[in-house]
């Protein structure tokens, strides 16, 4: 059973790596994301130059995000800086997971960050489709 501690710059490890849960893109997740960004592409509806339908690239960030809620309560954070790097494309019916890696940790101007380095991934064929890093402000308790 895994022990759910409160995420914190003391508890956090460089090195420390997160595994999300697995995520089956599925068609209402794709316009469900397309409302909440209001962007209606056709390549996302109909066809595209990457053969058929493609999710939009970015209905992934979260999970890359939600990484550190395997094994940390998460209230709150500041997100300082995010950057993605777009693969392949994603599509329906793929099953996908992140994985992650704290890759530093500091203090600036009195706060804390955390920067986490990951790669999604397509479980199926293990191809990667998204990686980046995001760095975070750790909020004190």
């Amino acid at each position: 059973m895994v022990k759910f501690k409160r995420i914190s710059y003391d508890v956090v490890r460089v090195g420390e790596e997160f595994m999300s849960d697995d995520f089956l893109i599925k068609p209402e997740d794709v316009e469900t994301f397309a409302f909440a960004v209001d962007d209606h592409h056709p390549w996302y509806f109909e066809d595209s130059p990457f053969g058929g339908t493609i999710a939009h690239p970015v209905l992934l960030g979260n999970q890359a995000l939600l990484m550190r809620h395997s094994r940390y309560i998460v209230p709150a954070g500041l997100h300082a800086r995010m950057q993605f790097e777009f693969v392949e494309p994603v599509r329906v019916g793929m099953r996908v997971r992140s994985y992650g890696k704290v890759i530093d940790k500091f203090e600036k101007r009195g706060r804390h960050y955390m920067v986490t380095e990951f790669t999604t991934k397509n479980e199926e064929s293990g191809a990667v489709l998204t990686r980046g890093q995001f760095t975070q402000m750790l909020f004190p308790d």
